[in-house]
């Protein structure tokens, strides 16, 4: 399947370059996020039946990596959401379908970790994962350093993102 999309209709028409870049390059991340939402769903139909979204998916894979207890905080700030609400809506979903369990009690002291059956099936996620991926990438090793130049861009994206918002959110605001 050819991703590649024609640019033109996602441009902004000025004569400003840098603009018309980020606005591609916003597009590009928005079909990349839609991408991998869409990849996530289709690997968890192959290893399982529970029926879970992007979102949980990816709290799933995130509780159960560093083999370790994650707070809200720590969930919210490595998804770079501020939508506590409905991450915690997301966690009671994971609880119900027996993946993860909460621990502690208080604002500070609650943390959230894998359950036998949540690790087991973040496993076969990560198992599928990678064997699929490794397929696709096999030959390209060129592409390694250009998905972390990648990463490296989007992490200060997100940073421009972030200071844009404190502006937007600023004492100027009614």
């Amino acid at each position: 399947m050819n991703n590649n999309v024609d640019p033109s209709p996602f441009s902004y028409l000025t004569a400003e370059p840098a603009a018309d870049a980020l606005h591609r390059l916003e597009m590009a991340v928005q079909r990349a996020g839609e991408g991998l939402t869409r990849w996530q769903a289709g690997c968890l139909e192959q290893v399982s039946g529970v029926p879970l979204a992007g979102a949980e998916i990816t709290l799933l894979l995130l509780i159960g990596s560093g083999r370790r207890s994650k707070s809200i905080k720590e969930l919210a700030r490595s998804t770079n959401r501020v939508d506590i609400p409905n991450i915690q809506y997301s966690l009671r979903k994971l609880a119900s379908a027996g993946l993860t369990r909460k621990q502690g009690a208080g604002r500070s002291g609650v943390t959230y970790s894998l359950t036998d059956e949540g690790c087991q099936l973040a496993e076969k996620l990560d198992s599928l994962r990678a064997r699929l991926l490794t397929q696709v990438l096999d030959g390209r090793s060129e592409l390694a350093g250009r998905l972390r130049g990648a990463a490296d861009v989007l992490g200060e994206l997100v940073e421009l993102y972030g200071a844009a918002a404190h502006q937007v959110d600023g004492p100027g605001k009614d």
